[in-house]
């Protein structure tokens, strides 16, 4: 997996991410109302406008990525050890889960079980919970 992940540049990753984020700003800003009265603007008028610009420069900026010779890739960032890797990679999955599940199972559970997790990587489960 390391071996894929040499040849792809942080650079990247970052602005694609923030497409990503941009994206979803100006999806969501679109729902909002874009002019108040006549002559005020609306609720909607800066988000539509600066996540517009974010997107915008969000694609410029992914697309000379692309074009970059060198650069730091993902592999000189993430750690070289398998253990370590699986450590952030559980710490990332970790907080995803609890967004996502912090309303439908509450917050003691789906906090009780995201720390059973990562406590339990450094010594048995039932210790950890």
């Amino acid at each position: 997996m390391l071996k894929k992940i040499k040849k792809i540049k942080l650079g990247t990753v970052i602005a694609g991410m923030f497409m990503l984020v941009s994206a979803f700003m100006l999806i969501i800003a679109f729902n909002l109302r874009y002019w108040s009265s006549k002559y005020a603007p609306g609720p909607g008028f800066i988000p539509r406008w600066a996540s517009g610009l974010m997107l915008i420069l969000s694609i410029v900026a992914f697309v000379q990525s692309f074009k970059e010779k060198d650069g730091v890739t993902l592999a000189d960032v993430l750690p070289k050890d398998r253990t370590s890797r699986i450590n952030l990679y559980l710490c990332v999955g970790g907080l995803i889960f609890f967004l996502a599940a912090v309303r439908w199972l509450g917050f003691i559970p789906t906090s009780s079980i995201l720390l059973a997790v990562l406590f339990s990587r450094g010594t048995k489960w039932w210790k950890a919970v």
